[in-house]
């Protein structure tokens, strides 16, 4: 019996680790938290300096990863970072339509694999279907679009 319950906690160990597996994200993490309010409380928005200023951001984002098909990578006016217009596919258009509607006239974080890298104004969705970070991105965030195979490269090689 012991023996039975051995095998038994060792194949649960290995399953459960397989599905957790399974469900992580694989590719590079993109999101855009909106803004939201003090008054929503720290399990709904968490505190970031904005140009001096305290602004909260919700911490689940209206977009992610899974609604970008693919970018074009572009030097940063800065010279140091990178930028990229992120293609947005159906469910993505669909994402940024319902978050226009919802937090109009506030500010939304990108974060790109736990970094926020540049901030935009939720006003109305793309016409061109595309989100553009001006700055902030690496060359190592640039290799793991690449490498995910989630996000198609589009117009080239990466500028140097």
């Amino acid at each position: 019996m012991k023996r039975f319950l051995a095998c038994l906690l060792l194949f649960m160990t290995l399953f459960s680790g397989s599905l957790m597996a399974a469900g992580k994200n694989k590719g590079p993490f993109i999101a855009i938290h909106p803004e939201g309010s003090e008054d929503e409380g720290q399990r709904m928005v968490r505190p970031d300096e904005q140009g001096g200023e305290r602004r909260f951001f919700r911490i689940s984002p209206e977009v992610s990863g899974r609604h970008f098909s693919g970018y074009t990578a572009f030097l940063a006016e800065d010279g140091l970072t990178y930028g990229a217009a992120l293609y947005l596919n159906d469910e993505g258009t669909r994402a940024v339509q319902i978050m226009c509607s919802t937090f109009n006239g506030k500010l939304g974080r990108i974060i790109v694999n736990g970094r926020p890298v540049d901030t935009l104004r939720i006003d109305r969705p793309p016409t061109d279907r595309r989100i553009i970070i001006w700055s902030g991105l690496t060359k190592e965030d640039l290799k793991a679009f690449d490498k995910s195979g989630k996000l198609k490269r589009v117009g080239g090689e990466v500028p140097q």
